[in-house]
């Protein structure tokens, strides 16, 4: 009789068991510190692979790698570990540093690349990743695309360990009786040495080693015939060295990876691995799961049958397959896909702030030196700085697919079509986007720019930033304001809350203005909703917190922010409500969490009211009376700055989707029960939830 070891769990008798009442969770406020960057970097997660069924399944068509993968970092370090320092031809880098540099704690990265003209699939590599040769059965390539593959440093070598074993041999099968705390699973590789010795009686004989490398297919457990006890037993192929005095060693894979980057050197080191795809360490399950350097080559992986010997491997080169940097080929379309880059942020639900610091790229802009001429005290009149050239020193311009000369009203009207499209797309996810004003225009050319939007899901910012460049030289460079102002949100959430405009804040690190905006400018600007950096004693400061929504309640972005809040609440904590029993119960306990979560943003300062009647209300409707598996929530809130209430009426569904709803403006006023005697507030409309002024 055998018993396997893969015998499922034996659970007791079948009845009926006391579960202890599990609490309702109470409502907690969702963070909306974390931003989004999505843009392009010389090296980062790109084309990964799907591992996930039913997302395969649900696209309708075959998908093997994602082109875009959301990709969250809490520091500079581990950005740049992932997706590389300052070397690549885009903004990304700049605007995570400052990002960063303000005070924000967690971001989210989307590395953007290139369509591949042929997907990649089972058999075919995703475009622009090095491969390397290692052994047969095993193929390596670059993890993502670049020519930072090129340089990669591959060594496989294998590592042994000796089993207490006993090997025996029958028909059709070599069998091992394994002693206690052999760690032997289906899969695993094992080499077996039986030491023979030839000669003559009274003559010195000649000790020959016979080795073989065999492939465990079964592992099982037998009882003794004579005891109570039990023999591990592991089932190879008939044929191998057998008898007493046969060595087991259990034989498994080392791999390491160096990428000798001389700005930072990064190392992997993978062992126990198995060779065999029955194993539980699969090597190319492994590298799949963990490894961040190298992936295995489509179409060049199986089952690895070491040598007896047990020789070291190094990777080499594939001809025809080296890494290269494809950004110069990046287009408005990769950032703005309709299945890739911003558009996986919907895989991200901790994002609140968007930021695409490559949507658009402009020519190299030199920076005058205006240093005096050396050993020369007289003053100079000013020189007009040259023109910057439109292509940089090499040729082609690396990021050709995304160049706009904003100069001119073409280019400005393709690039204001770019920005409608990012705030189309942010209202999709809920997030707002932080738009750049563009660099080098007069002030006239941005109020015309300005009135193309009208949105509470975008912000603006002007004028564009100077740093110090990070090359050895320290040159002065300018970067996207909304990647500072993406950081300086994120600071005021933590610092002190949600209810605290981020405005009146100073940006570190920042070091003066590309454009001075003139005070009368400024206050046109602030008007219309355009956030403008103001030069101030003490340093750059942001002075403004508006959206670029034309509603005059949803002008403030501390107001957006807050009904994305309660939005976000309901939608992700009172889910669970719509399969609970219908019933003044549940209606009561869903209002009394989301009370509890005001009161908390009102102890904040969230709220223009000084009571609680005065601030919000919460109505919870009948479940199912929309529907069956629905129930609507709505509430009311005043919010610090507008005066009037603003009205949020989310809809819960039993499939998980949710319908958010807005409605502004003097109508929207709470229910008669929460206004107090005297309020002259009509009763609901039937049907409707929402109470009405009297005519």
């Amino acid at each position: 009789m055998s018993i396997r070891t893969d015998d499922a769990l034996v659970l007791g008798a079948p009845g009926v068991y006391y579960l202890p009442e599990v609490p309702q969770p109470r409502a907690a406020v969702e963070r909306l510190d974390v931003a989004a960057f999505v843009g392009i970097a010389p090296r980062g997660p790109a084309y990964e692979r799907v591992d996930d069924v039913a997302d395969v399944a649900a696209s309708g068509r075959e998908v093997s790698h994602r082109r875009s993968v959301p990709v969250p970092v809490e520091s500079w370090d581990e950005y740049a570990e992932l997706f590389g320092e300052f070397e690549g031809p885009g903004l990304l880098p700049d605007a995570v540093a400052a990002y960063f540099a303000q005070g924000g704690r967690r971001a989210y990265i989307v590395r953007v690349v290139a369509a591949a003209q042929d997907p990649p699939g089972e058999l075919r590599p995703p475009p622009g990743c090095a491969a390397f040769s290692v052994l047969p059965g095993l193929g390596l390539r670059a993890r993502n695309e670049g020519c930072w593959g090129n340089r990669l440093l591959i060594t496989w070598s294998y590592v042994t360990r000796v089993l207490t074993a006993t090997v025996t041999g029958r028909a059709g099968a070599t069998e091992i009786v394994l002693g206690p705390g052999s760690a032997v699973v289906p899969g695993s590789v094992l080499r077996l040495t039986a030491a023979r010795t030839t000669g003559t009686s009274g003559t010195t004989g000649t000790t020959t080693a016979t080795a073989a490398i065999v492939v465990v297919r079964l592992v099982e457990r037998r009882g003794h015939a004579q005891d109570a006890g039990t023999d591990l037993v592991a089932i190879c192929e008939p044929g191998r060295p057998a008898g007493p005095g046969t060595t087991v060693e259990l034989v498994e894979g080392r791999l390491e990876v160096t990428d000798p980057d001389p700005r930072r050197r990064r190392r992997e080191l993978f062992t126990g691995l198995g060779l065999s795809a029955a194993h539980p360490r699969y090597v190319a399950d492994v590298l799949h799961r963990d490894a961040r350097l190298v992936a295995p080559l489509e179409g060049r992986f199986g089952d690895i049958l070491p040598p007896t010997s047990l020789d070291l491997a190094r990777g080499t080169p594939i001809p025809g397959l080296v890494g290269e940097d494809r950004s110069d080929q990046v287009t408005a379309g990769d950032l703005l896909d309709d299945e890739d880059g911003v558009r996986r942020l919907a895989d991200a639900d901790e994002v609140a702030s968007l930021v695409v610091p490559d949507l658009f790229a402009l020519p190299p802009l030199a920076e005058p030196d205006s240093s005096p001429p050396a050993g020369d005290p007289r003053f100079r009149p000013c020189q007009a700085p040259p023109a910057p050239s439109q292509e940089p020193a090499g040729g082609k311009p690396r990021l050709g697919g995304l160049m706009l000369d904003v100069s001119g009203t073409d280019g400005l009207a393709a690039l204001a079509d770019r920005q409608q499209r990012l705030v189309d797309l942010a209202e999709e996810l809920r997030v707002v986007a932080l738009l750049d004003v563009p660099p080098g225009i007069d002030d006239a050319t941005v109020l015309r720019w300005r009135s193309r939007f009208s949105s509470s899901f975008a912000a603006a910012y002007h004028p564009w930033l100077r740093v110090l460049g990070h090359t050895a030289t320290r040159r002065l460079k300018q970067i996207p304001p909304s990647a500072v102002a993406a950081g300086i949100i994120a600071r005021c959430e933590l610092r002190q809350g949600l209810a605290r405009g981020p405005a009146n804040e100073p940006a570190a690190q920042v070091v003066g203005l590309a454009t001075a905006v003139p005070p009368g400018a400024h206050d046109r600007f602030h008007r219309l909703g355009v956030n403008v950096f103001a030069m101030t004693p003490d340093g750059v400061r942001l002075t403004g917190a508006r959206t670029l929504s034309a509603e005059p309640a949803l002008d403030r972005l501390t107001t957006r922010r807050l009904l994305l809040e309660i939005e976000r609440v309901v939608l992700r904590q009172l889910g669970w409500t719509v399969f609970e029993p219908a019933g003044e119960t549940l209606r009561s306990g869903v209002r009394r969490h989301l009370e509890q979560l005001l009161g908390e943003l009102s102890d904040a300062g969230a709220f223009a009211g000084g009571t609680p009647a005065d601030s919000w209300f919460v109505t919870v409707g009948e479940p199912d009376a929309t529907g069956p598996g629905r129930l609507v929530v709505e509430v009311g809130v005043a919010p610090a700055a507008p005066l009037e209430f603003v009205l949020v009426r989310v809809a819960l569904d039993a499939t998980g989707a949710g319908e958010p709803q807005l409605l502004l403006g003097g109508a929207v006023l709470p229910p008669a029960s929460f206004a107090g005697a005297g309020g002259g507030l009509a009763q609901p409309a039937p049907g409707t939830g929402t109470a009405v002024c009297r005519a």
